[in-house]
């Protein structure tokens, strides 16, 4: 009879992930430590979703995806009751991913209409 390996729970304990390895990632080395600035037009907004971000269209037809801070740093900074619609100019401060080929920015500051939303204000490279 053919004998099969047992496939079921270990006798010995072997963890696969560190209890923190999930608080040790750093939110910000996805991206560069230099500030971009883009001028662009909002073509989607999705600020209330898991993942709060905005779709925006740059002069130059690129369209990018720009990553805002949780939602509570959004309410602090009172961006989750912002006014903004599709077809608004938004300015974006923030830093660009490194990954070849996205187009993907972590914002810091933002400017819809002429009012500032300062997501990170503690961020050391301060976009004030």
């Amino acid at each position: 009879m053919p004998r099969f390996p047992c496939l079921g729970i270990s006798a010995t304990p072997t963890r696969l992930f560190a209890p923190d390895d999930a608080l040790s990632h750093d939110r910000w080395s996805d991206f560069e430590d230099d500030l971009t600035r883009l001028d662009a037009t909002i073509t989607d907004i999705n600020i209330s979703g898991s993942d709060p971000t905005l779709q925006v269209r740059a002069s130059d037809g690129v369209n990018w995806t720009i990553e805002l801070g949780g939602h509570g740093r959004n309410r602090e900074a009172g961006l989750e009751d912002a006014p903004a619609i599709p077809g608004d100019p938004v300015l974006v401060v923030g830093r660009r991913t490194h990954h070849f080929g996205e187009n993907r920015i972590k914002a810091v500051k933002l400017t819809i209409g002429d009012r500032d939303y300062q997501l990170y204000p503690e961020e050391p490279n301060g976009a004030s």
